[in-house]
């Protein structure tokens, strides 16, 4: 009884600490007018920053679900964290780009091929954890989950066709421009019939955490994609915070789950 206690309290105090954070980023970047540049500063700082607490704590689900090489439920923990071990990366070469070398916009660059890189493994996860429940998922489930992200898919690339046509970027850049919101959706729709699997397990909680993290970045990078486009993104903008909150849903995901399972 104590045990359960103490981890109720633990999970209520990452709860309070994440609204805090939430709050904290809003307000930071709703009054960056009064210091633009502390605001550059920190939307590149901060992210690796936060991507690295998550690596920590998927690695640290890794240790305690790790079994077996060749068990299934190993192999995904250890998707998870190469996964998010590539997105830090992505992050960090970023952070040097801007902070270092003094590159505005560093985009397309070497970090864009960390983060694409990075969708692979994160994707093998989920695949792999949803396929071993996946019995208990209805078919009218599967077709629901699949039909929602086929009529996303849609929405997004009419939502970007022209502006980023019309901009007249190179080929590279139109390519990373709808590769990443068309990956983040490949995600959501595993982790969406996670979700429909799981919403009333006890792993619940976990998996509607992820569910948020994936349609965070699925907003921030439609958005990241038509302002570079527009040549109206800097850094600080206000959409970079959607990025921050993809990363605090993850890590709150992962946190809950070593206390759920």
């Amino acid at each position: 009884m104590t045990t359960v206690k103490c981890e109720m309290i633990d999970l209520l105090t990452i709860y309070k600490i994440s609204l805090f954070l939430i709050v904290g980023l809003a307000l930071l970047y709703g009054f960056q007018s009064y210091y633009p540049e502390f605001i550059s500063f920190f939307s590149n700082a901060f992210p690796p920053l936060i991507a690295g607490v998550v690596v920590v704590v998927s690695g640290i689900s890794l240790e305690k679900y790790w079994h077996r090489t060749r068990e299934r439920f190993s192999i995904v923990w250890l998707c998870f964290t190469i996964g998010l071990f590539l997105w830090f990366l992505g992050e960090s070469v970023w952070a040097g780009y801007t902070l270092i070398l003094g590159v505005d916009i560093p985009y397309p660059s070497i970090a864009d091929a960390f983060w694409l890189l990075g969708y692979i493994p994160f994707f093998i996860a989920l695949l792999l954890y949803v396929k071993i429940f996946r019995l208990a998922l209805p078919r009218k489930m599967l077709i629901i989950s699949l039909a929602t992200t086929v009529v996303l898919a849609i929405l997004v690339f009419i939502a970007l066709i022209t502006p980023l046509l019309g901009a007249g970027e190179d080929l590279t850049t139109l390519i990373v421009d709808f590769a990443y919101p068309l990956l983040d959706l490949t995600l959501f729709s595993v982790a969406f019939l996670g979700l429909l699997i799981f919403v009333k397990g006890g792993v619940g909680k976990s998996w509607l955490l992820i569910n948020a993290g994936i349609l965070a970045n699925v907003c921030g990078d439609i958005l990241f994609s038509y302002t570079t486009a527009q040549e109206i993104y800097y850094n600080g903008h206000p959409l970079d915070i959607l990025f921050d909150l993809g990363y605090l849903f993850f890590l709150l995901a992962f946190y809950v789950h070593t206390k759920e399972l």
